[in-house]
């Protein structure tokens, strides 16, 4: 009976867990959208999730870490979207159509491009260069299987100009948001004369570098 009760227990701790773990993780994913990477602490994290103080802390072991978790499971949602897509059809996808498609699923993703604008400074700054390679090796590994899946809908597309066409659309998408998307003094020190907000399109402009690296 002791024994039923102590599995009962554990695994009712367990839950518990990974219901807090949940929280913080959605809460952090709200204060690293808002605010500037640097201004983000546990604190802040662990009163946007209603957790007792230190809960955040341990249940993640830096800020890299949770800021690193986020990413890679937006970064994953917005892959596998595009495996989705490009497994839907049999038919060619012309190397424009494919250019659309990224853009516009980069778009439709606020808070990863957001995110992404920052995730170079946490990979520098992240005290675990284990966990860095992990990060970037996941990454090669995925956008290489996400080229072989676009060869099968453009041929004259390899594995490797894939990997560089969906990496350079990330790194644009990353370099673009904050004028694509402008809050803040930005947006004040980017009005114009005719008090309009002058911004560079995200969409139009990881279109315009997916395309041409696929050209190359």
């Amino acid at each position: 009976m002791g024994q039923l009760m102590n599995r009962e227990r554990i695994r009712r701790a367990k839950q518990e867990r990974e219901k807090r773990a949940a929280k913080i993780l959605e809460a952090a994913r709200a204060a690293f959208v808002r605010y500037p990477y640097a201004e983000v602490t546990f604190d802040i994290i662990g009163r946007l999730a209603g957790a007792k103080q230190g809960q955040a802390e341990l249940a993640f072991r830096s800020r890299e870490e949770l800021f690193l978790t986020i990413v890679r499971s937006l970064l994953e949602e917005w892959y596998n979207a595009l495996v989705a897509i490009l497994d839907s059809d049999d038919g060619i996808l012309t190397t424009a159509g494919l250019a659309d498609l990224v853009a516009t699923s980069l778009a439709e993703r606020p808070d990863l491009t957001r995110l992404l604008g920052s995730l170079h400074t946490v990979l520098e700054v992240h005290g675990d260069g284990l966990e860095v390679h992990r990060f970037y090796q996941w990454q090669l590994q995925r956008l290489l299987d996400l080229g072989e899946t676009m060869t099968r809908r453009i041929p004259a597309v390899d594995r490797w100009q894939g990997f560089d066409a969906l990496y350079r659309g990330q790194l644009t998408a990353a370099a673009v948001h904050p004028v694509g998307r402008p809050v803040g003094n930005l947006a004040v020190d980017l009005m114009t004369d005719e008090h309009q907000v002058f911004a560079l399109d995200l969409e139009d402009e990881v279109r315009r570098a997916v395309a041409d690296t696929l050209a190359g």
